[in-house]
Order: C-alpha cells, then sequence, then structure tokens
C-alpha cells in the first residue's frame, strides 16, 4: 500500500518520511487564492515562495507533491475575465513549483489542467462525492488520474470492487479521518470549509463552524458514531488491498510533525497499540500547531468573548478522555462484508453499538459535561448571541 501524507510544512517531517510507505505529501498555501478542504485557521501560514522551496525539496527526496483546489464552489466567478485569469494564474504558479498534481472538486477544472497543463495529474477530491461506479467512470472520461473515494464507502466492499473494475486510475481512500457516516450537513460543511479558506472572499477566512460543533456532540451523544465513521484500522490494511485500493491518504494537515509520524509508522508497520483516538482527527493535546486565531478574532464581525467561548469547546481535547482500545477491534471489520449499511436501520442492526461498548472507554462526567457546553455553544449560534445581538 503507498501512502499519502498531509503536508504541514515542516522541512522536518520530510527527512522522517525516508523508508517510509509515504510516496507523496499534499497541501495547500494559507489565504489560497481558490480554497480548498480546510478553513484559513487550520492552515500554516506559508506563503507561495516558503510552498515552492518545500515542494522543490520534497521532489528531491523522491517525493510527489499533490496541491490542493478542491473547493466546491467558486461562487459562480470560475467563468468571469477575472475569475478565469485567476485560477489560470493560480495554476500556472503551481505548475512552477514542480508539483505533480492538483487535487480538484470540481469538472471543468479536470478538463481545464488537463487541455491548459498536460504535465500536472488531477485526483478528484473526497468532496466529488464519488459513491458508484457510473459517477467514476465520468470522471475518468474527464481526464481523472486518481479518484479520491469519500470516507461513506470505505467499508462498502461490493462498491470499492466495483469501482476498482470499473476504472483504471488510481484509487485512494483517507485512512484517519472521523466524519460522521451519512453526515447530514456533509454538503453544508463542505461549503462552508471552501469558502473559508478562499482569499478575497466576504468572510475573510471566518466560519463559525456550526457543522463541526454538531459533529463532535454527537459523537459523545452516541460513542456508537465514533465506531460508524469509516476510518481505517491499520491492522486492516491488507484488505483494501485487496479491494483494489491503491493509496491510503493520512490527515491531518494542522498536525505536529510527531504526530503525522505516529500516524505513518502505525499504518506503516500495520498494527497499533493503545488509544485509537491518538490516530484520528480528534482533538488531542499536543498533536496540533496553534490555530491562527485571529482568523476568528473579527469584533467587525461578532461578539469576541462570545467566539472564544465556543472555540474553546472546539479545541477540548477528547483522548484524555475517550480511549478507543484498538486490541478490542480485531475482526470487526468483517461484519461489513456481509453488511448493507446503505440500506440497513443502523438502531435496528445495533452492531455499532455493541462494539462501541465493548471497545470504547468514556469519562461520563467529562461526557455529560461537553454536551453541556455543545448545547450552550449552538445556543450562542442559533440566538443571535454570536452576533451580538
Amino acid at each position: 500500500m503507498q501512502y499519502s501524507t498531509a503536508a504541514n510544512w515542516d522541512f522536518e517531517l520530510l527527512d522522517r518520511l525516508k523508508g517510509t510507505s509515504v510516496t507523496g505529501l499534499y497541501g495547500q498555501i494559507w489565504n489560497d487564492p481558490l480554497g480548498g478542504g480546510r478553513m484559513s485557521i487550520f492552515i500554516p501560514r506559508i506563503e507561495r515562495k516558503e510552498a515552492a522551496s518545500y515542494i522543490r525539496e520534497a521532489g528531491k527526496k523522491g517525493l510527489g507533491f499533490n496541491y490542493l483546489i478542491n473547493a466546491t464552489c467558486f461562487d459562480n466567478l470560475e467563468f468571469t475575465k477575472k475569475g478565469y485569469a485567476r485560477i489560470m494564474e493560480h495554476l500556472e504558479w503551481i505548475s512552477s513549483t514542480g508539483a505533480d498534481m492538483v487535487t480538484v472538486s470540481l469538472p471543468f477544472l479536470v478538463q481545464m489542467v488537463k487541455s491548459v497543463f498536460p504535465d500536472l495529474k488531477v485526483a478528484v477530491s473526497s468532496f466529488a462525492r464519488i459513491q458508484n461506479s457510473h459517477i467514476a467512470r465520468y470522471w475518468e472520461d474527464l481526464g481523472a488520474d486518481k479518484i479520491i473515494l469519500p470516507e461513506i464507502v470505505a467499508r462498502d466492499f461490493k462498491t470499492l470492487r466495483l469501482i476498482r473494475r470499473s476504472v483504471k486510475c488510481e484509487l485512494e481512500l483517507i485512512a484517519n479521518h472521523l466524519c460522521l457516516y451519512h453526515c447530514p450537513i456533509d454538503l453544508h460543511h463542505r461549503n462552508m470549509v471552501s469558502h473559508g479558506s478562499q482569499a478575497g472572499h466576504p468572510c475573510g477566512g471566518f466560519a463559525a463552524d456550526y457543522c463541526k460543533i454538531n459533529c463532535q456532540r454527537l459523537k459523545l451523544v452516541d460513542p456508537a458514531e465514533i465506531i460508524k465513521s469509516r476510518w481505517i484500522r491499520p491492522e486492516d490494511v491488507g484488505r483494501y488491498e485487496d479491494s483494489g485500493i491503491d493509496c491510503l491518504k493520512i490527515v491531518e494537515r494542522f498536525r505536529s510533525t510527531d504526530s503525522l509520524m505516529e500516524i505513518v509508522y502505525a499504518y506503516g508497520h500495520g498494527s497499533y497499540s493503545g488509544n485509537l483516538a491518538n490516530l484520528l482527527s480528534l482533538p488531542q493535546d499536543g498533536a496540533n500547531k496553534m490555530p491562527n486565531l485571529d482568523m476568528i478574532e473579527r469584533p467587525d464581525l461578532i461578539d469576541p468573548e462570545k467566539m472564544k467561548e465556543i472555540f474553546s469547546i472546539l479545541r477540548e481535547p477528547f483522548s484524555e478522555r475517550l480511549f478507543i482500545d484498538n486490541s478490542r477491534l480485531e475482526g470487526f471489520l468483517e461484519y461489513f462484508e456481509k453488511a448493507d449499511c446503505l440500506h440497513m436501520d443502523c438502531n435496528a442492526c445495533g452492531y455499532c453499538q455493541k462494539v462501541a461498548k465493548d471497545a470504547i472507554s468514556i469519562d461520563d462526567g467529562w461526557r455529560r459535561d461537553m454536551i453541556a457546553k455543545f448545547d450552550e455553544a449552538v445556543k450562542i449560534l442559533i440566538s443571535g448571541e454570536l452576533a451580538g445581538l
């Protein structure tokens, strides 16, 4: 199995990846003109010159670089004079850095890149939500060299094998993300982060992450949601190779080098003993770089004190109070070979609830306290308190 890991723009990371199964990195500059899959608050403040130097150094070490332009919306400006020129200028810069691939969410960008920048490979973002062979073929016919499949299909092995048989391009899955299964506010969140990362957008990189608040709350209200989420255990990588997956993607871009390397080693060795929460996209002490807090300290837009209250809740470390015993999950994936989760009532099935009771332990007092804090955060948002009303 090959791996693609997040670029946190630390040159030490490039040195430490030597000898691992990581073949490339992916990333994006801060305040990118086109935006992507993470808001500016969670992107290291790297400008073009620094990024180009990093990408060239990665290439010297035999590592590819996949530059992200995977926003889901360009405000309908992509075909206007200024909008198209902005895209073209940014693609010219990306091409000049030595990056060998770009990730996109919009079909016209596949065709544009293939037509104007034939040396750049194109990956289709998981944001495009390619969930069956019919859609996969559409994107491959446009020119896609890689499809990053959405998390929702990661345990649907029948679908994975069907997609593999239908296309020749590379297939990639995200290994350690903790998005809700069939997230009800998925589309809302993709658009939110897209606009929250675009230079010049009216929001100025600001977003009070209503989606993340609800997501984290639900995981505590019902810990079975953590099991339902389509992350991949290091021990189960072989099953995905057998299903035709070529590459696994490791998140996040604001993680420290030590934290990223812990994840890389776990997947590379195919085993991890301890708290699986340490590998997943949950807040934890010492694992992440400091966010760009000035992006949310906006007295011109909101009540800063209320924003601080909300953000402190989102940064609360989970792995200190929540333990996912990886040893208890041995063989749990077998069930999904036969289960048809897409057409099943989770409450009637109950499998993930049983697994959660056996493998997850939570400080219950902390859990109840955090649920109350998340409820208060939602109240601050929907009542207008954050807006200063």
